[in-house]
């Protein structure tokens, strides 16, 4: 129920962000959330550094270049704690339940506590344009429980720490295909933003799985001698 929640008002603050930003620097925003979580668990040097890295280079990628508006920036920090709270209960509720009813219990929480209120608001406009109904199916299946599920099938086999800065590979993604597919034009800056999170998931990713590649006995022990670590 809790895990429905965040759903709802993460889906809400994104979108409502995006009314007043432009789509990669709200997008940006929101990633910010899970990049801080990974700071704030770190408790080695070198997981510090790839959650750095991974912050330089998103806040990189938000380069507007012209103020923006304090209405955004609301939403688009809201939207970003929901993300950071959305990663931690979705590891949770993956590891309470094997399969992925967990998951559609939460779906079903978020769509009860958002569809009486869109009724109210949009309710009218629904009803000149049915049609839109199929246009919000296709949007719920492609940024709710499309990514959801693969999300979560992720924090099934990865920490939240390494989740979350993988996560902030998604603005670098998206610039990715906006040059292959659009056309779109590369900065200098967004290069090495780029490179910033792309080195910093596969630093977190090398990490974590050197961490869960040592047996038990020697992760048990200090390096280089037979006595309990500490």
């Amino acid at each position: 129920m809790a895990l429905g929640a965040v759903f709802a008002a993460m889906n809400v603050a994104y979108f409502q962000a995006i009314e007043h930003l432009p789509i990669g620097v709200a997008s940006t925003i929101e990633l910010l959330g899970p990049v801080t979580l990974a700071v704030a668990m770190s408790r080695h040097w070198r997981h510090v550094v790839g959650a750095l890295m991974a912050l330089a280079g998103v806040l990189l990628l938000a380069s507007p270049g012209s103020e923006l508006p304090v209405t955004g920036l609301v939403f688009g920090v809201l939207a970003a704690t929901c993300r950071a709270l959305y990663v931690v209960l979705n590891r949770r509720v993956g590891s309470l339940f094997d399969d992925w009813s967990g998951l559609a219990v939460a779906l079903a929480v978020g769509a009860c506590l958002l569809t009486p209120v869109m009724a109210v608001t949009h309710g009218a406009a629904i009803a000149r344009h049915p049609h839109l109904l199929l246009t919000g199916l296709l949007v719920a299946l492609l940024s709710s429980l499309i990514p959801y599920s693969l999300d979560m099938t992720a924090l099934r086999r990865i920490d939240v720490r390494a989740f979350g800065i993988l996560l902030a590979m998604s603005p670098a993604v998206g610039a990715g295909i906006g040059f292959v597919l659009l056309d779109e034009h590369i900065t200098v800056r967004q290069s090495v933003a780029i490179a910033l999170v792309v080195v910093a998931g596969a630093w977190s990713v090398k990490t974590a799985d050197n961490r869960a590649d040592r047996p038990p006995e020697e992760a048990a022990t200090k390096p280089g001698t037979g006595t309990p670590a500490p």
